[in-house]
């Protein structure tokens, strides 16, 4: 089974590939106004440097120490839920 795992501090974030809890590949950038782009692009470069298909990837977290109103929280979650959205609808 495959995870998408978002951690998201003040100065950065990370989303990981993970397969079984383990981290298979990861890709970081500096925090900005961006996170929404950053997302998407991490995905779709993990996705294809690991041969997986959106579907492939079951379930997507999001860790954060930021409130909860923070922008680049508030864009997470909700490429989160449309991504799960998705990913159920196709199944």
């Amino acid at each position: 089974m495959y995870t998408f795992k978002l951690v998201i501090t003040k100065k950065r974030s990370i989303l990981a590939l993970l397969k079984d809890g383990g981290v298979l590949a990861e890709k970081s950038w500096q925090e900005g106004r961006d996170m929404g782009r950053r997302l998407f692009e991490g995905m779709e470069e993990l996705l294809k440097e690991n041969d997986l298909k959106p579907i492939d990837v079951s379930d997507f977290v999001v860790d954060s120490e930021m409130p909860e109103g923070y922008t680049s929280m508030r864009i997470a979650e909700t490429v989160k839920k449309v991504y799960q959205f998705a990913v159920k609808t196709k199944r």
